[in-house]
């Protein structure tokens, strides 16, 4: 079997993250299985994983073949070959489309092979990702068969990728860094509360370092330590030391559901303020965790990080994230509960697995 995975790099890292987490999980678990990562930005992966080289347009890495989604010709003459054999399995991920090459591969060359085409979707706790787990999509060619697959938090979706780094849960280490890693805000209101903590506070590259350094003043002490770009390895080692996790995205946020240590999620900001339903639904799943007390606690300051700058009250954030800090000890029993809920669900690559193998079968 072979399967190619389709990434568009949209925001940093995050999607080229879960891209690489992904492929190397089906790869490891799967070893006669052949694996294609086709992406559009070379320069953003190297920065994750630093044994990429962006210059060139394919390369090998960990027995996975890279390809850059923008050499039309080469990627081409690749994938139309023996009746587009390398394009029997296709994962799209998180709606990045597909490229002028694979379209004209797909519906105009008249390909005599069924190809599988699986929608991998942005990671959400809303009740749609149950509602369109496995739902079939139509396309331009009976021969092209597209269906949903969604990550989620529950039996009713694919879950969450839990490579070998992240299937056991340790112990939280109490006197570990607090991790920082946003989007952009006046960050002064976390800046005062973490430098009340006292604790060691890491700050990661990215869009929200400039707002945090900023927040933080001019003389930065050495309390705080600007990270340098890391390999995706030295990263989730990172934040599996960290006491307490400020953390963006979904790749990251998703690593930190399943590492059982306090964190608050910065959601990506949309402009309808849409970024409220999925911060509400996450913290459903997460409620029944918690003593209705600690979930307080963390509700507060997770809808302050996420809540339009205009309605909220920085004094009272600061106040808020204060308590978080605080009481870190406190919830992680109710954090390590939900990691470990999470992990009933299974590992989404060996569930993608699964559900790939039945519908090959059946063809």
């Amino acid at each position: 079997m072979e399967i190619t995975i389709l990434c568009k790099v949209v925001d940093n890292f995050g999607d080229i993250g879960v891209a690489w987490r992904m492929a190397r999980q089906l790869r490891m678990q799967n070893p006669d299985c052949k694996l294609n990562l086709i992406v559009d930005d070379m320069h953003s992966f190297s920065k994750i994983d630093n044994r990429i080289n962006p210059e060139l347009k394919l390369q090998s890495v960990n027995d996975i073949q890279i390809y850059n989604w923008n050499d039309e010709q080469l990627c081409y003459e690749e994938f139309s070959y023996n009746d587009g054999e390398k394009l029997s399995v296709i994962l799209e991920l998180f709606q990045c489309g597909r490229p002028n090459w694979m379209e004209k591969i797909l519906f105009e060359d008249k390909l005599e092979r069924t190809v599988n085409i699986i929608m991998i979707d942005y990671l959400t706790a809303e009740q749609y990702a149950e509602d369109f787990h496995c739902l079939k999509s139509l396309t331009r060619s009976a021969k092209v068969q597209k269906v949903n697959f969604m990550p989620g938090f529950t039996s009713k979706t694919g879950g969450l990728i839990i490579d070998d780094n992240w299937k056991s849960l340790q112990n939280r280490k109490s006197d570990g860094p607090v991790m920082v890693f946003t989007y952009e805000r006046d960050w002064t209101p976390l800046t005062i509360a973490l430098k009340k903590s006292g604790k060691k506070v890491f700050v990661a590259q990215g869009r929200g370092l400039e707002s945090f350094v900023k927040a933080w003043g001019e003389n930065p002490d050495n309390h705080l330590s600007v990270l340098d770009y890391l390999n995706q390895q030295d990263w989730d080692s990172l934040m599996k030391n960290s006491s307490v996790l400020f953390i963006r995205g979904e790749e990251s946020m998703s690593r930190a559901c399943l590492s059982g240590i306090p964190f608050v999620w910065h959601a990506y900001p949309q402009s309808d303020e849409y970024q409220m339903v999925k911060v509400n639904a996450l913290l459903d799943r997460m409620k029944i965790h918690f003593t209705p007390e600690d979930f307080d606690i963390v509700r507060k300051v997770w809808l302050d990080f996420n809540n339009p700058e205009k309605e909220v009250d920085p004094v009272v954030m600061e106040h808020n994230i204060e308590s978080f800090l605080t009481n870190s000890e406190k919830l992680v029993p109710g954090f390590r509960d939900f990691a470990l809920d999470l992990r009933k669900n299974n590992d989404l690559c060996t569930n993608l697995m699964t559900f790939i193998k039945k519908i090959t079968i059946m063809e």
